[in-house]
């Protein structure tokens, strides 16, 4: 019997957060186990995209990032998931002893003056004036999902899984010195398509993203290319794009974009937590992109306290997936 948890349970948004947090936890603790050798998420099937239900559309926020985690972790193929109804509604079933991940939902609780209980739709319908009256308490609420080869839909429903596997399959694309290529990341730096210019054909020591001057700098690519092997030669592309991707996350930050609060000094928890929006972000965008993102030099030294802060507050991933949700669907937005 395959099992999962329970929507109606009170704890179970708690319980998925605390899930999110031992993953993450989990994870951080391979990357530095592995001396830096691990990305963020891992795996390599051949296949990318952003994390979605069995009817195409998108998981966002923590369901999205740590959608891609789960099914890494556990060597699925494709990042499309899908609740037992749905498997049901499809011919198809839960496989025998499979368990169910959970996704995530904001709700509220919202009671009057007089402490009488509003019903969500109610609420949504007052005007600003109706609502200064109302007390809002939002919760998490959660519901389990399954992957699409935890159940037999490729046996019953195989033209529908080809055509799955076809819309998430990655080509490989390598530019002409091997490198891994991605032409609409190319583009928008070709035609200056990213809110703020973004440099990257000069040679510089290190990337960074300027306040000051609202601008991303880049060292050139080529200076990526630092491998022995194909491989090697291959993966230094990826590398140029995910630190692309960092640098742009940072550039979302701004008062007149995104406003986080995350113009602190190295070292204090404003910038800890910035860095961490911005290693996610570029991590959860590479990967629907095919690629994984490796933790940056700067991040590095963060780590052992993102960690020890999960360890005490896992609510503190919720904050920060809001921000990286946010982030990400900003840059996705700019990508062509």
């Amino acid at each position: 019997m395959a099992s999962g948890t329970n929507p109606s349970s009170a704890s179970s948004g708690q319980a998925a957060i605390d899930r999110f947090a031992e993953m993450m936890i989990r994870r951080m603790e391979q990357m530095k186990a592995s001396d830096w050798k691990k990305g963020w998420i891992g795996g390599a099937s051949g296949y990318a995209g952003l994390p979605q239900n069995v009817g195409g559309r998108n998981y966002s926020g923590s369901n999205s990032f740590f959608l891609q985690l789960h099914t890494a972790a556990n060597g699925y193929d494709l990042p499309v998931y899908l609740t037992f109804k749905q498997a049901h509604n499809l011919k198809a079933h839960v496989l025998k002893g499979e368990k169910a991940f959970p996704v995530v939902y904001w709700d509220m609780m919202v009671k009057d003056k007089d402490g009488k209980r509003i019903s969500s739709d109610e609420y949504r319908a007052m005007t600003k004036e109706e609502r200064k009256d109302m007390e809002v308490i939002p919760f998490v609420k959660a519901f389990p999902v399954y992957n699409v080869a935890q159940t037999n839909l490729a046996e019953v429903q195989p033209e529908r899984m080809q055509k799955l596997m076809d819309r998430f399959r990655l080509p490989e694309l390598r530019d002409t010195e091997g490198m891994y290529a991605h032409a609409a990341l190319d583009r928008m730096i070709e035609t200056q398509g990213w809110v703020c210019p973004i440099q990257a054909d000069k040679r510089v020591d290190g990337a960074y993203y300027s306040p000051g001057q609202d601008i991303v700098v880049l060292p050139m690519k080529a200076q990526f290319n630092i491998g022995s092997t194909p491989d090697e030669i291959y993966r230094g592309g990826m590398e140029f794009y995910s630190t692309m991707l960092h640098e742009m996350a940072h550039s979302t930050m701004t008062p007149q974009r995104l406003n986080r609060d995350g113009m602190g000094r190295f070292g204090d928890p404003k910038y800890a937590k910035e860095e961490l929006v911005a290693e996610l972000t570029a991590a959860m965008i590479s990967h629907s992109m095919g690629f994984d993102q490796k933790v940056t030099d700067n991040s590095a030294a963060y780590l052992d306290s993102w960690i020890g802060v999960l360890k005490q507050e896992p609510k503190f991933i919720v904050s920060v997936m809001a921000d990286v949700n946010r982030a990400s669907d900003m840059i996705l937005d700019h990508v062509d």
